[in-house]
């Protein structure tokens, strides 16, 4: 007996390592590096495949253990070895070891806060610790480590932003974060529902074998059987309505997830920037470098020189929420302000407090805020006169975002540790007192926007001579989510990932708001050639706050008359996680450093949205932004003379969901 269990052991083990199929199903992860045998006939996937599975396997419930037994082992020792990082950033993935020893990073199951004391060191920690691996398969190490060992949601912020930076994994797609962490962005009776769902519904039951046919299937593998057979499973998904609150932007998914990128993104670049403040090393770059840090150091300053200044892309954000929501209420006759029940839930299971203080003390509270803010800034301008306006406005914005959210937080709700929804890691759209901060930040920046230069004589001569603006609609889109997070882990708790098994899905549908495809045509007269910034703002009648930036390009203007037309496609849904566990090759999506592209336009109305476009034509002043930003340009608003500008009127209509065929 002994003899025949120690075999049927040895043919398992050898089975697993060589990678082969028990009766269909595959024993080895789809994300495994390893060289195993192909089977005949079957395509290899490649190693672009290999690694996005493995990213959708780490996300793939995120909010508890680990599900394959590979990436558990991969991710159980702390890799402390300098070699193993980039050359000269190992005093600084040093203080995060040491805090790794001391349980200073989030732990699993606890509590994400953004305006915890510690957390914009934690985030930047976290996103070291996976940008500075040397190669992949480090990486995969680190990146399993911190899966299991810090908290999920701090997991997620920084895993999203490091594999945007890594050369090896840009190419990778992120799901989206109401997909991966939907307890954050559902409401709390969705999210119950979903969890309540029988997996029995989603699966078929696959029928036991006895202990003979294993072991025969192992023994004579080449002997043909008929395969199991499974229940016949409906074809379509599971459906879970979410109840539509009036369709508000505060409320939309996919916006509250761009804004937590966005957030994370400049809480790690600023506390990112305080370890690089400018120093001389070495005096002259003439000399050597004293060692690798020294050079790693200086090379880390050169890039953040390089890249757009975060405060001008915060700035930019504001501006087009408050000029959307503000949009929102001249066409639904509701103010947006006012409050929001907060039904959500945390990762903690904690419910929310409201606060204490009145409206009245919590708007008091806000002024006194954005106050010092101004002070700040204006002792900026005198300390350095210098630097142009704008520029210091958005560096000393960003800088001061957090402590500002911190400080306002805790004067409205006290030093309790129960999470409220200003403090939430969407940061948060859905709260009328974060709403009004915002509100009051566009306005300050407003103050600060110098008047604009006039052309000189020369520049006079071009002209924009007429703009052609198509149909304008926007509509109520249904789309599904996939809610496969939220599934009991009874049918995914095993060695290896049971996604294969599902044959149908489990989906949250909800509407968004979108619009129709439409165009708009610019022409031109120029004197001579040149490059320039076309920008379209949308504005209330004979207002010019709020504007909202509908686009905005470069081009190159030949001399005489000029035609420009410009498209603007129907937004596109974005990928599912079902649908990215399928992809063969990158999908195209939509660009992480842009504002969702689903709201391009403001809610219409059934008799018409009556709103004006303004176009400006600058100078383009070369400075060198990436043309996949939609803020391309944005900096040329306040440095470079206006060209030629010209309003035009616009009506936008909208379609309800039940008048859509």
């Amino acid at each position: 007996m002994q003899q025949i269990t120690l075999t049927i052991c040895v043919l398992l083990s050898l089975s697993y390592c060589a990678g082969v199929s028990v009766n269909g199903w595959s024993l080895r992860s789809r994300w495994w590096l390893g060289e195993p045998h192909p089977d005949r006939g079957v395509e290899r996937p490649t190693i672009w495949e290999l690694r996005q599975r493995f990213l959708l396997d780490l996300l793939l419930q995120v909010h508890k253990p680990l599900l394959q037994q590979e990436l558990t082992d991969l991710g159980r020792e702390l890799n402390e070895n300098p070699n193993d990082y980039k050359a000269g950033s190992w005093p600084l993935l040093r203080d995060f070891f040491e805090r790794v020893h001391q349980n200073r990073i989030l732990r699993p199951y606890s509590i994400y806060s953004l305006l915890q004391e510690e957390l914009p060191q934690q985030l930047l920690d976290v996103y070291r610790f996976l940008v500075l691996a040397k190669d992949w398969k480090i990486f995969q190490s680190n990146a399993c480590y911190a899966r299991s060992h810090f908290n999920p949601v701090l997991f997620v912020h920084a895993l999203q932003l490091a594999i945007g930076v890594r050369e090896d994994t840009k190419d990778l797609m992120m799901p989206a974060m109401h997909e991966v962490l939907p307890q954050l962005y559902f409401d709390k009776e969705l999210i119950r529902e979903a969890q309540f769902v029988n997996w029995q519904q989603l699966a078929p039951v696959i029928p036991k074998r006895s202990w003979r046919e294993t072991l025969g299937s192992i023994v004579y593998p080449r002997i043909l059987r008929p395969p199991p057979v499974l229940e016949l499973m409906p074809a379509d998904p599971i459906v879970i309505e979410v109840n539509s609150t009036g369709m508000q932007l505060s409320l939309d998914v996919a916006l509250n997830g761009y804004w937590s990128r966005l957030i994370s993104r400049l809480i790690i670049a600023t506390k990112d920037k305080e370890d690089f403040a400018p120093a001389i090393i070495d005096g002259d770059r003439m000399m050597p470098f004293r060692n690798a840090q020294d050079e790693w150091t200086y090379r880390q300053q050169l890039e953040i020189q390089r890249k757009p200044e975060n405060g001008q892309l915060l700035m930019h954000n504001i501006k087009q929420f408050v000029a959307l929501l503000q949009l929102e209420e001249l066409a639904t006759g509701t103010r947006s302000m006012e409050l929001v029940k907060p039904t959500l839930m945390t990762t903690g299971g904690v419910p929310y407090k409201a606060t204490a203080l009145n409206a009245e003390d919590v708007r008091q509270l806000i002024s006194q805020s954005i106050e010092e803010l101004q002070g700040r800034i204006d002792k900026q301008l005198e300390k350095n006169q210098e630097i142009q306006t704008m520029a210091a406005v958005g560096e000393v914005i960003a800088v001061q975002y957090w402590p500002l959210c911190r400080h306002l937080s805790l004067a409205i709700n006290g030093n309790r540790v129960e999470p409220n929804l200003l403090g939430m890691t969407t940061s948060n759209l859905r709260d009328p007192i974060y709403r009004s901060l915002l509100l009051q930040v566009a306005q300050l920046i407003a103050q600060y926007e110098p008047p604009p230069q006039a052309p000189s004589q020369d520049q006079q001569l071009l002209q924009l001579s007429q703009i052609r603006v198509g149909h304008l609609e926007t509509y109520e889109e249904l789309i599904d989510t996939d809610l496969i997070n939220l599934m009991d882990q009874q049918l995914l708790q095993t060695q290896r990932n049971n996604l294969q098994l599902l044959r149908r899905r489990l989906v949250a549908r909800h509407f968004r708001l979108n619009h129709k495809a439409f165009n708009i045509t610019y022409e031109l007269s120029v004197p001579y050639k040149m490059l320039a910034v076309i920008r379209s703002y949308l504005v209330s009648p004979g207002r010019d706050q709020p504007r909202l930036l509908l686009d905005s390009f470069v081009s190159e203007l030949v001399s005489g008359e000029n035609l420009v037309e410009r498209q603007f496609p129907t937004a596109s849904n974005a990928h599912t996680l079902s649908e990215l566990y399928e992809a063969k090759a990158p999908f195209a999506g939509p660009n992480p450093c842009s504002f969702p592209k689903h709201l391009l336009l403001p809610r219409g109305t059934a008799e018409g949205l009556e709103l004006q476009l303004l176009v400006q034509v600058l100078q383009w002043n070369g400075t060198e932004i990436s043309a996949d930003c939609e803020w391309a340009g944005w900096a040329a608003e306040w440095t470079a003379p206006i060209l030629a500008s010209v309003l035009s009127d616009v009506v936008i209509y909208h379609q309800n969901s039940q008048d859509l065929s």
